[in-house]
C-alpha cells in the first residue's frame, strides 16, 4: 500500500513542476524596485519638486485603447504621494524634478531611434507628448525604458541643475489596463514611492 501512495505523489510533484510555471501570469506586478545614483545626496532632505516637463512639447498621440486619463491619474497620484512625504510643488527652483513613464509595446512604425532621447523609448509618457532628455551617468542597474516589461510604471527624480537621474523606482507590469482608474494607479504609485 505504501508503494502505491508514493508513486502517485511523485508523479503529482513532477507534473506540478512542469505545468505550474505555465500558469503564472506575465502581466502581474512583482513588487517595486528602486535604484539610486552614487552622486545622489539624501533624497529625503529635498523639500520641493516640479515636473521635468510640466507641459508636453508635442501634442498627445494616443494609440487605440489608450487615453489621457491615465496620464492625469499618474501625475495626480505622484503629486499626492510626494506631498505625503513632505515635498511641496513649486513653480521655480525646485530641489528635484519628477518624470514618469509606463512601458508599452512599440508600434513598428514608431520604433525609430531618432524619435527618442538616449535611454528612453516609446512609452505612455511618450504617447502623452512628453519627450524626456536627462542623463543617467554611472547609475547602477540602469535600463532603458523600452527594456522594461509592458505596463511597467517608472518614476524618476532628476537633479534640476545637472539634468542627471538621481533616483528611479518602478514596478514591473503594474499598469495592466491603460485605462486604469485613479484608485488602481494610486496603489501602484504608492508601492513605488515607498522605495524612496
Amino acid at each position: 500500500m505504501m508503494k502505491l501512495i508514493k508513486l502517485p505523489l511523485i508523479l503529482a510533484v513532477c507534473l506540478t513542476s512542469v505545468f505550474l510555471p505555465s500558469c503564472v501570469t506575465t502581466s502581474a506586478s512583482f513588487g517595486a524596485n528602486a535604484i539610486k545614483a552614487p552622486y545622489a545626496t539624501n533624497l529625503r532632505n529635498y523639500k520641493t519638486y516640479a515636473w521635468f516637463q510640466n507641459m508636453p512639447p508635442e501634442q498627445a498621440d494616443y494609440l487605440k485603447g489608450f487615453n489621457g486619463d491615465l496620464n492625469k491619474n499618474i501625475r495626480k497620484a505622484i503629486e499626492q504621494e510626494l506631498e505625503e512625504r513632505g515635498y511641496t510643488k513649486v513653480a521655480q527652483n525646485p530641489d528635484v524634478l519628477v518624470a514618469y513613464d509606463v512601458s508599452v509595446s512599440v508600434p513598428v512604425e514608431k520604433d525609430k531611434p531618432e524619435n527618442f532621447a538616449e535611454g528612453f523609448g516609446y512609452s505612455y509618457g511618450y504617447m502623452s507628448g512628453y519627450r524626456y532628455n536627462y542623463g543617467h551617468t554611472d547609475m547602477p542597474g540602469y535600463r532603458n525604458v523600452d527594456l522594461f516589461k509592458k505596463g511597467t510604471l517608472i518614476i524618476d527624480m532628476i537633479n534640476p541643475k545637472s539634468d542627471l537621474l538621481l533616483w528611479r523606482g518602478w514596478t514591473e507590469g503594474a499598469i495592466n489596463n491603460f485605462k486604469s482608474n485613479y484608485g488602481t494607479v494610486h496603489s501602484k504609485v504608492e508601492e513605488v514611492m515607498e522605495k524612496l
